[in-house]
């Protein structure tokens, strides 16, 4: 057969669904359709393959979409034009210059994130898949590579730090890759241009700009060292701007730039200024109603993505709170005490494209158990059921009594209705959400928050009961708090076995999260928190419980996490704080040196603190000499600069963290 001929033949068959017979459960046969449509694909949910839209799109008003086939379905004038931009891409990555338009004449519509990755083949297989399908490749919904950001010399195009002007602001685009995934409130990259050539609009998103740029600028100077000015002077823009905006401004954006301020403040060491921040992002978006239902359609102007976008911004609001109340330990927080009715996020792919769906309202999400049909709600709604069950449990558990007469009545408490909240999540949760990777290979980062929260809370609930006894010298951590003296200490509880292993198995679970094939760096940085709460519990099971090979692992486990520890260092100062916590901990709880270090005496806290604090098992404390249990197997767990932390008085950690603790004091 000619060529050309069979390459028709082929197209013609890939336009028609694929059925391949298959034995039906109960003996008989029946057909799957391997053909689906991208949006079905993408949510990993049963797709009939009609034409031109499936039976799901068209229930829930989506736009329809199928990849056409890679064997043929292109005539001769578009192979060549696909062969001549294919060669117009690789003659530039070997050393000619491309014009503003993508290529060297000026005429590709080749988008410009594919010219800042460092791989030109991954490079020529985007542009040649999205050719191919006969599709636009969007570039909003392309996310490079974790370090691509990292990679050459970035340079704001304007002069200007106060320039509004976002085409082709790397800045920008810096933003949009490396932390809008995991806090996505800001409209996203295409629709805020077109707001932003609104004169009308410009004013009131003028801080937004500054604060994006802002953000952009950490991770970019922590691996170029010479923009770190500019991430001051950034930051210094950033805060004049927010402190002139009047307080009866009704700019509801001015919502999303305290709280993302807050976020990268308290992220760079600036605590109590992150604590002003967030306090002004809750009180103005429930001065202005934002957590009720109507305040989306009210302030919406007609446009589902802004609608969107304040639902977003709000349950955003609810997230973070809750967060920072995690890291003190503190159930009560003031977003908690929210009737809230806003309606739940839709799927990130949606949002990004603005093919906005019917929003899920969160009775019909706290009763998906109940559901005849299946529905998939979207990761952001799991995320916020999984904080919003992070909540409950931890208001129940420290409702508990903590005196030592009552606590042996505590433990069972906690079996029965703590973990039925985080198994409950975490059984409902569909097939197609499990596999926490999006139809792309990304690691889809909400579900990723969510687990590792209710993981962290799981250890932190449990600990208190197991063998995984507190060390005094855990109350230096900022990421994580010990219970109070005396609270659920009776030895000879008949539970503690169960609490133990739940503890030891939930800090596991964060590490193999962690294990996904994805930068550390490239996750939220209150996962730095998440992952102390349970590498602490590893480092007692290591002292109190685990031997043999299993020990081994746990020492595995615990250079790993603070591997990715010293990872989150690098872009955020706080937690390289943490890091030196941990490491200081560690060496405190293994019993083992910390090197020439004189001053070690200085991090004990309080006699009476330590006369107080529980007493742990009688167990032999580690031999030294043990192969897996050493000093020679720790000091691979990044021990440097110890001596110069605990020397260097402005990196101190703040024993107070009175703020974060709850009590008559709000955020």
């Amino acid at each position: 057969m000619p060529r050309d001929k069979e390459r028709e033949s082929d197209a013609e068959a890939s336009r028609r669904p694929s059925v391949d017979k298959t034995d039906s459960p109960k003996g008989g046969s029946g057909s799957r359709v391997s053909l689906a449509c991208l949006p079905c694909r993408s949510r990993h949910v049963r797709c009939d393959a009609k034409k031109p839209r499936c039976n799901r799109c068209c229930e829930e008003n989506k736009e329809c979409s199928y990849t056409k086939s890679r064997r043929g379905g292109l005539d001769r004038a578009a192979l060549a034009a696909r062969r001549s931009q294919i060669a117009a891409l690789t003659a530039a990555k070997n050393g000619g210059h491309l014009s503003p338009a993508g290529s060297v004449d000026g005429t590709s519509s080749t988008p410009d994130v594919l010219m800042s990755r460092d791989d030109p083949q991954a490079s020529m297989d985007v542009l040649e898949d999205s050719l191919m399908a006969h599709q636009p490749l969007d570039p909003s919904l392309f996310t490079p590579p974790d370090d691509s950001w990292s990679s050459s010399s970035v340079v704001l195009p304007a002069s200007d730090l106060q320039s509004i002007d976002i085409t082709r602001d790397a800045f920008i685009d810096v933003y949009y890759n490396c932390f809008h995934r995991y806090h996505p409130c800001v409209l996203p990259r295409q629709f805020f241009e077109q707001y932003l050539q609104d004169p009308n609009r410009q004013d009131e998103l003028k801080p937004l700009v500054y604060l994006m740029r802002f953000v952009a600028s950490i991770y970019l100077s922590s691996h170029q060292p010479s923009l770190r000015p500019k991430c001051s002077q950034l930051e210094e823009l950033v805060s004049s701007t927010l402190a002139q905006m009047p307080t009866t401004s009704m700019n509801f954006f001015m919502v999303q730039c305290h709280l993302i301020f807050s976020i990268c403040l308290y992220w760079r060491g600036n605590v109590p200024k992150s604590r002003l921040h967030m306090g002004m992002a809750r009180q103005l978006a429930l001065d202005v109603g934002m957590h009720r239902r109507e305040f989306a359609a009210e302030h919406g102007n007609g446009d589902a993505v802004l609608e969107e976008s304040w639902r977003r911004t709000w349950w955003q609001v609810y997230i973070v709170d809750a967060m920072y109340s995690a890291i003190k330990r503190s159930a009560d927080f003031p977003s908690y005490r929210v009737e809230s009715t806003t309606d739940l996020p839709c799927e990130e792919e949606d949002y990004e494209r603005g093919t906005i769906p019917r929003p899920r309202t969160w009775e019909e999400f706290d009763s998906r158990e109940f559901l005849a049909e299946d529905i998939v709600f979207s990761s952001f709604a799991y995320l916020i059921g999984g904080i919003r069950g992070m909540a409950s449990a931890m208001f129940r558990a420290l409702s508990l009594p903590t005196n030592s007469s009552e606590a042996g009545g505590s433990s069972p408490k906690v079996l029965e209705s703590v973990d039925s909240i985080i198994e409950g999540w975490l059984l409902l949760l569909p097939e197609s959400k499990r596999d926490i990777f999006s139809a792309d290979g990304q690691v889809d980062e909400l579900l990723f928050q969510a687990m590792m929260a209710l993981h962290a809370t799981t250890v932190g609930l449990h600990r208190p009961f197991s063998n995984c006894a507190f060390d005094p010298l855990e109350c230096i951590s900022s990421c994580s708090t010990p219970p109070p003296a005396g609270s659920h200490s009776d030895p000879s509880n008949e539970f503690r076995s169960i609490h133990t292993i739940k503890c030891i198995r939930a800090a596991e679970a964060q590490i193999g999260l962690l294990a996904l094939p994805t930068k550390p760096c490239s996750h939220t940085p209150f996962v730095v928190c998440m992952l102390t709460t349970g590498t602490l519990a590893l480092l007692a099971a290591c002292r109190y419980t685990l031997r043999g090979q299993k020990l081994a692992v746990a020492r595995d486990q615990i250079r790993m996490s603070i591997g990715c520890h010293k990872a989150m260092a690098s872009v955020w100062s706080q937690a390289g704080s943490n890091l030196h916590e941990v490491q200081a901990i560690a060496c405190e709880v293994l019993g083992l040196p910390m090197g020439n270090h004189n001053n070690h005496k200085q991090i004990k806290p309080p006699l009476s603190q330590v006369s107080s604090s529980p007493e742990p098992p009688s167990i032999p404390e580690p031999n030294s000499h043990d192969a897996s249990c050493g000093s020679d197997a720790l000091n691979s767990m990044a021990m440097d600069n110890l001596q110069a932390y605990w020397n260097m008085a402005a990196t101190q950690p703040d024993m107070s963290f009175s703020w974060w603790a709850g009590g008559d004091e709000t955020v």
